[in-house]
């Protein structure tokens, strides 16, 4: 059938050369798997509440605290959730439907049908009974208003009944949860449970993630609701849904006016206020927004606008491969476009031919972009650290394809058709062929320059970000980290029991010492500031984040400078005795370490209601503080005995301390999810995201390289076509290889010159952008410099390669053939 026709010529076009088809079918597919999977990774970051009912009218609060002269921390998603739903609701506040949600961990035991004990620990979230109603849950068995409404009532999701039962059919089934004891005195225990209802899991990046949800019936709720009673104590989420005609905004001003009635808590500096602004700040943001506008969405906006550019980017590259390959294939068929135009073929129907085999080698492109997605998407999140829910092949992603191959088809039949109108047929059929035009050729110079550039930001960026993270891990810190080993214990790990866990780890023959505290220092989990005063009247703000039990000192290999502590620590609990760091010393005012030893520290009211501390030790100055934040003064707290936390070892074997130590605590806490990890590793957690981006970075970097290859290589080819006649009379005067080698240079390294010239500016921009967050920086030289001339080196080497084919081709020209063209 006629109509059929130019997909035939299309057919036969791709199987003329299927090496090169190959090459631009698989620079598209990897171009489109890459889109789509930024896009499924797009819609869950971003928008993954989609499916929530009124969900333009569902609002999350946040809450931003002040700190000492007016600096403010970032958003929060945690508010105080108690205080707040009260005021709000005594307020008359515009809202129908509100929910506290507070989050604990425990760990939970049960038999399965088998009658053998399981145990696993459980992301309980409590909860109003109104977060049915506003997240529209609906259980998939049983009945969740009982679940939210009884003391022993629970629900679970099913991948959580799983875990603990062995099968998601667990209504009615029973299971206890281990409760700790409360501050108040209140003595914890086990608690027994009855699943009420089995829910669907929900989302993992979703606003709302957890493995059971209960409501406030139970006595430990209850306390648990007592103890989270302070406006100065954001422990959990508060949701709410505005009344029809009300904003968030209406919502928000009613929430910082009942904040700033609130009184500020007994210890505060009183110049807490000085410089103005308010002590907290409260807003209500629609959970729509949350993901672009909310709690950590400036990095967040950072990380997947780097993304997205780094898809958009690899696919436009693919895109111009496409049209520079083609082009040359197109002035390969001279003839038979002369033919056709001969035959009466006019300016629509070339039109429609070029687009049905734009559209054929797109839609190859796009089926195995496809395929390719799918199959990527495991490897994908392993390298984002995040699961995907929004599926990367479905309805919506088949039709996106389709539309970006559409878009692409006629994008790049554009120019195949302008070097088709231009051929002449009565020159092509006589075998005079003609070039593609000066226009044309300018612009796959552009589009080669562009990729080139493209290329060199990416390896620029890629370049800066990995070699800042590295940097971030060998700052100096104080403090030594090489073969030590750390653990997490879980937080119900009493006293007793982690003594018992240091002494069978510092029986071990490879161990050198061991010891633990309420965090690896410099992981930076546990960020407190207290005012002290010293020498002088002046109050100092110290870091004062870290208790430590005997022997952490030797195990960091932190250097005691002046004063000493004694073996237990006993006496220096007794004496509330703090350390200090030479910052803290002279922050404080002390001529010496020598002299701040023995001295007492005022203390404002809110550190042990202001007891006053004694400097019993002085250290080298230590760094806790991650590559974005400058060094602070510290005070560190010497313990006799303490619970939870992190065992830290020394050891002249971490390998096996690392096994010998997983296996122990998993041992005593078998539902504990306990990894012991080199201590390098837990600190490089701060740049995790940093390294991420790193990595993603320069795997986009990589394929703009590979297609700026293809590029250089298709304007090679060309380039060897269009001067053949002239290289061959050059060499028939005489030329020898070197003087053939520098015409072809001359017109390779302007690109690369021109390209360079372009993006290197920006590249500088960009990485200098990026450093400008961090105080620790990588030594990257003037305006990045030294990353600067790495990726001219490699584009430098990759230009070499793709040309080297050509350059050979060049040289074994035959004088006949090229003159008989």
């Amino acid at each position: 059938m006629p109509s059929f026709t130019p997909l035939k010529f299309a057919w036969r076009q791709l199987r003329a050369d299927p090496g090169q088809s190959a090459l631009v079918i698989a620079g598209l597919a990897l171009g489109l798997a890459l889109a789509l999977l930024t896009a499924s990774f797009l819609q869950d970051a971003l928008w993954p509440d989609g499916d929530l009912p009124q969900r333009d009218r569902l609002v999350a609060f946040e809450f931003q605290a002040r700190g000492p002269g007016g600096i403010k921390t970032e958003w929060m998603g945690d508010v105080p959730t108690v205080p707040l739903q009260a005021a709000l609701r005594e307020s008359g506040a515009p809202m129908s439907l509100s929910s506290r949600v507070l989050f604990t961990q425990l760990p939970s035991r049960a038999a399965d049908a088998g009658g053998r004990q399981r145990s696993t620990r459980l992301s309980i979230a409590l909860a109003d009974a109104d977060v049915q109603a506003l997240f529209g849950m609906r259980p998939l068995a049983g009945d969740l208003t009982a679940a939210l409404s009884t003391p022993e009532g629970i629900a679970l999701t099913a991948q959580a009944a799983e875990r603990l039962f062995g099968t998601a059919q667990a209504l009615g089934r029973n299971f206890s949860i281990a409760l700790p004891p409360m501050p108040d005195g209140s003595p914890g225990g086990q608690f027994a449970l009855t699943v009420k209802a089995v829910l669907p899991t929900p989302n993992p990046n979703g606003t709302l993630v957890f493995d059971a949800i209960a409501g406030f019936q139970a006595p430990a709720a209850k306390a648990y609701l007592k103890l989270s009673d302070s406006w100065y104590l954001p422990n959990g989420r508060l949701f709410a849904r505005l009344l029809t005609g009300a904003t968030p905004d209406q919502l928000s001003a009613l929430a910082q006016r009942v904040m700033e009635r609130q009184p500020l808590p007994p210890g505060f500096p009183s110049d807490f206020l000085k410089g103005g602004g308010k002590p907290a700040y409260l807003r209500a943001l629609p959970v729509a927004d949350i993901g672009l506008h909310g709690a950590g969405s400036p990095y967040r906006r950072r990380w997947l606008g780097g993304l997205g550019a780094a898809a958009a980017g690899v696919l436009a590259l693919a895109v111009i491969n496409f049209v520079n390959l083609w082009s040359v294939r197109t002035l390969r068929r001279q003839r038979e476009i002369g033919l056709r135009k001969s035959l009466g073929a006019d300016a629509p129907r070339l039109a429609q031919q070029f687009f049905v085999e734009a559209a054929a080698v797109a839609g190859l492109g796009g089926v195995f972009g496809l395929l390719l997605a799918w199959w990527a998407t495991p490897l994908a999140e392993v390298l984002m650290q995040r699961q995907f829910h929004a599926p990367v092949v479905s309805a919506a992603t088949v039709a996106l394809t389709a539309a970006l191959c559409l878009a692409i088809a006629a994008l790049s039949a554009l120019p195949l058709t302008s070097i088709a109108l231009r051929v002449r047929p009565a020159e092509s059929l006589a075998g005079r062929s003609h070039s593609e035009g000066a226009a044309s050729r300018w612009l796959r110079r552009l589009m080669t320059t562009l990729q080139f550039g493209a290329a060199a930001v990416f390896a620029s960026l890629a370049f800066t970000v990995l070699w800042q993270a590295e940097h971030a891990g060998v700052i100096p810190r104080g403090f030594d980290v090489q073969d030590r080993v750390a653990i997490d214990l879980p937080w119900e790990a009493q006293p007793a029991e982690l003594n018992s866990l240091l002494a069978s780890v510092r029986s071990w023959p490879e161990v050198i010492a061991a010891s633990a505290a309420d965090d690896v220092p410099g992981r930076d989990f546990s960020s407190w500031y207290g005012e002290f005063k010293g020498a002088g009247s002046q109050s100092v703000s110290l870091r004062i984040g870290v208790d430590f039990l005997p022997g952490f000192l030797q195990t960091y290999g932190m250097h005691v400078v002046a004063g000493r502590l004694s073996a237990d620590h006993v006496a220096e609990v007794a004496q509330h005795a703090i350390v200090l760091d030479r910052s803290a010393v002279r922050a404080l005012g002390f001529a010496s370490p020598e002299a701040a030893v023995g001295q007492l520290l005022g203390a404002a009211s809110n550190i042990d209601g202001g007891r006053s501390a004694m400097v019993v030790a002085v250290i080298d100055d230590i760094r806790l503080e991650g590559p974005r934040s400058p060094p602070q003064p510290h005070g560190i707290w010497p313990q006799a005995e303490r619970g939870g936390g992190a065992i830290s070892v020394h050891s002249r074997d971490p390998q096996v301390t690392r096994a010998k130590l997983t296996a122990l605590v998993k041992q005593r806490f078998p539902d504990a999810d306990a990894q012991a990890l080199p201590v390098r590793d837990m600190l490089l957690q701060k740049v995790v995201d940093d390294a991420r981006l790193g990595r993603l970075i320069g795997i986009a970097g990589l394929l703009a390289l590979g297609l700026a290859a293809v590029g250089i290589y298709a304007l090679a080819a060309y380039t060897l076509r269009r001067r053949e006649r002239e290289i061959v009379l050059r060499k028939l005067h005489g030329a020898g290889a070197g003087a053939v080698a520098g015409l072809l240079a001359r017109e390779f390294a302007g690109v690369l010159a021109v390209a360079c010239a372009l993006a290197l500016p920006v590249a500088a921009w960009l990485s200098q952008r990026y450093l400008a967050d961090f105080v620790e920086r990588a030594p990257v030289g003037p305006f990045s410099l030294w990353v600067l001339l790495a990726a001219v080196a490699l584009l430098a080497g990759v230009t070499a390669l793709a040309v080297a084919r050509h350059l050979h081709a060049a040289l074994a020209l035959r004088p006949l053939q090229a003159l008989q063209g």
